[in-house]
């Protein structure tokens, strides 16, 4: 598969999860754990029925780490930034992913992070933050707390997904499978503890976990960890910034919010800021000494050097 097909395809994992702030906020029960338990546990049910198989060796505990990273923590945080604070500053936080993502692959990966790569992740944030932040945005102190453990976790998470790659004989959906079971048995316990019995929901509330557990868990999930698995940190960490594109758009489409100038530059930059990165021949010619020209003696030259010595 040629490297942008695969780019185009992982970016589709976040942009579907973009959804999940809409649905958060308007179809979800304010019980942040058992909801990320119930979105987790039916998505990893599913991808294992249509591809099943079991761990072999040490992806035993890689999949729970990866599954506690990458969607477990980062879920649960996600959840309790979105409902505490404004789905914009919510949004913002998060996409400080891509720039924890890639200071951890320089020092884990030893992957070489150009200037580029640093400069597209700041364009992009600053591109989420005038897309989707509001003036009369409110602060809440436990939700950027959330916000920011829900950045580490993804970015931590994205950088180990990539290090380990995947099973050499497993099928992509079996690993993300596994890797959403071993999330739901980090929050199956946190769930009892801190909420209690399982709550009963609404119809529309049902609605809206089977969204966010068959569709973003599930769809978005897989498509998201195959990719990173096989793409290099530097091309993958801005891919998230996509997540409250989606987010936006469905604020103006759903709900009738309007898009302003500033809200149209900024989804401009989160674009220019995955481009940058997804064509690295391209832009790198600007961050980069051009290369002396290489000088070739000409035949008389040559016959010169040659009857002098």
């Amino acid at each position: 598969m040629k490297n942008s097909t695969l780019l185009v395809r992982t970016a589709l994992g976040p942009a579907i999860g973009g959804t999940l702030f809409y649905v958060a906020g308007h179809y979800l029960p304010p019980t942040p754990y058992w909801d990320s338990f119930l979105r987790v546990l039916p998505a990893g049910l599913v991808l294992l029925a249509i591809r099943p198989g079991l761990p072999r060796g040490d992806w035993w505990w890689k999949s729970l780490v990866l599954g506690t990273l990458n969607m477990g923590l980062f879920t649960l945080f996600l959840l309790i930034s979105a409902q505490r604070l404004p789905g914009g500053v919510a949004a913002t936080l998060n996409a400080t992913s891509s720039l924890v993502a890639i200071a951890v692959a320089s020092v884990v990966l030893k992957e070489k992070i150009r200037p580029h790569h640093y400069i597209a992740c700041l364009v992009g944030v600053t591109g989420v933050a005038l897309l989707v932040l509001r003036s009369s945005a409110t602060l809440d102190a436990i939700g950027i707390l959330a916000g920011i453990g829900s950045a580490s976790s993804m970015g931590v998470g994205s950088v180990l997904a990539r290090k380990w790659g995947r099973p050499e004989g497993v099928h992509s959906l079996t690993t993300a499978g596994w890797t959403l079971l071993g999330a739901a048995v980090v929050l199956l316990p946190l769930s009892l503890l801190m909420e209690g019995a399982p709550p009963s929901f609404t119809g529309k509330q049902l609605a809206g976990l089977a969204w966010a557990a068959f569709v973003v868990g599930a769809l978005g999930f897989a498509l998201f960890l195959s990719g990173v698995q096989r793409l290099p940190v530097s091309q993958s960490a801005p891919l998230p910034l996509m997540n409250p594109v989606t987010a936006a758009i469905l604020g103006w489409v759903a709900v009738g919010e309007r898009l302003t100038a500033l809200q149209a530059l900024g989804g401009v930059l989160v674009c220019s800021a995955i481009l940058l990165v997804a064509n690295p021949n391209l832009v790198g010619r600007f961050f980069s000494k051009p290369e002396p020209a290489k000088v070739t003696p000409s035949t008389d030259d040559a016959k010169q050097v040659a009857s002098s010595s």
